[in-house]
């Protein structure tokens, strides 16, 4: 899953602040006389709203061909079509969006201060040349040092207008040391329920996972963050070896398991879990401890027996806890008291299986 990278960082004097302003106000004009936003609209509280300002960057992206004519290119005659590509002002669209959301997130979180009741102490005067003071209570925007120190670093890295929805999640689930060990990863999280699964982990968990797994970090984040809690249970050799078993997102499906069933996975050998492979991702605890009771070749006579037999059935049957105790526990039985050669053996309980579809499918129908 790609993963949107922060523009380069650009300094910005008055004059190229001044073109951006006056350009985006033209657009913004040509916007509301073909009816793409409000009229009544303003450049300040476009930059004061993030709703507004995600609804405007939604349409500059489907009308840009509206504002060619605004929207010069530095060098070159053509549309401006890349958002990377310097413009007339010196600046790219990416780095424009970027002032603008970082504009509008620093006027969100200001917004948003929290109240706090503090003790003034007050001297009214009385009659003539007297005095009184008294103690009262008085209620202020907040002005803590850590969440200050925490907005701040959460804005380095906002810069797109899908991130203004998030704002609120990013504030209030993550920590300063959360988003410290994240840095520019926080772009991988495109979702609050993401955003609220890896506030869940230790920063010192985040940093072992980061190292741990390198470049995949950001796909484990974008993908199912849920998996950073399973990925450090395992040391790096185990994660490597999990990581090239099970391709792509599966693994992250893998990583993402209770904790319990990782101590049932822990039991297995290598091969053993090659047998398994992705059934990994979905099978139950109590059915991977029935078919650890068999030996390595029986277990790989189940497996390809049960894959052959139900094929796309099989995700729903195996993660049924019920299926151990219920059916699973006399298959293996059966199978431990099996002595056919191991070619012999697959095609006689690949039959035998493959008899067993219809009650099973029954079975799960109840479930």
């Amino acid at each position: 899953m790609a993963v949107a990278v922060l523009p380069p960082p650009v300094d910005i004097d008055n004059d190229t602040k001044k073109a951006i302003i006056d350009g985006l106000k033209k657009v913004m004009t040509v916007f509301q006389d073909a009816g793409c936003i409000p009229p009544a609209g303003t450049y300040q509280q476009l930059i004061s709203d993030p709703e507004a300002l995600t609804s405007f960057i939604e349409v500059f992206l489907k009308n840009r061909e509206r504002v060619d004519d605004i929207v010069r290119p530095k060098s070159g005659g053509g549309p401006v079509r890349n958002e990377d590509e310097p413009l007339a002002c010196g600046v790219s669209l990416n780095q424009i969006q970027q002032l603008l959301v970082r504009t509008c997130a620093k006027k969100v979180f200001e917004q948003t201060k929290p109240m706090e009741t503090v003790i003034e102490t007050v001297t009214k005067r009385s009659f003539l040349f007297f005095s009184t003071t008294e103690q009262v209570e008085v209620q202020r925007l907040s002005n803590d040092p850590a969440e200050e120190r925490k907005v701040r670093e959460i804005a380095r890295y906002v810069a797109f207008g899908w991130q203004l929805p998030l704002l609120h999640a990013y504030r209030h689930s993550l920590t300063y040391p959360q988003i410290i060990e994240l840095g520019d990863s926080l772009l991988a999280l495109t979702s609050d329920e993401n955003v609220a699964a890896v506030g869940a982990f230790d920063p010192t968990v985040l940093k072992k996972v980061k190292i741990a797994t390198g470049a995949d970090f950001n796909d484990i984040l974008a993908y199912r963050p849920q998996a950073i809690g399973g990925i450090a249970t395992w040391n790096k050799e185990m994660y490597e070896f999990y990581r090239k078993l099970l391709e792509g997102e599966k693994a992250w499906q893998f990583f993402a398991r209770e904790k319990d069933f990782f101590n049932v996975v822990a039991g297995l050998d290598k091969n053993s879990a090659k047998i398994y492979g992705d059934i990994l991702c979905y099978i139950a605890g109590d059915n991977l401890q029935e078919i650890s009771r068999l030996n390595i070749d029986k277990c790989e006579v189940l497996v390809s027996a049960l894959r052959g037999a139900f094929g796309e059935d099989l995700p729903r049957i195996l993660a049924e806890p019920n299926f151990a105790k219920d059916i699973l526990r006399k298959v293996v039985d059966n199978l431990l008291h099996m002595n056919q050669e191991k070619d012999k053996l697959m095609l006689a309980f690949s039959l035998s299986v493959k008899s067993m579809v219809p009650n099973v499918m029954e079975w799960l129908a109840k479930q």
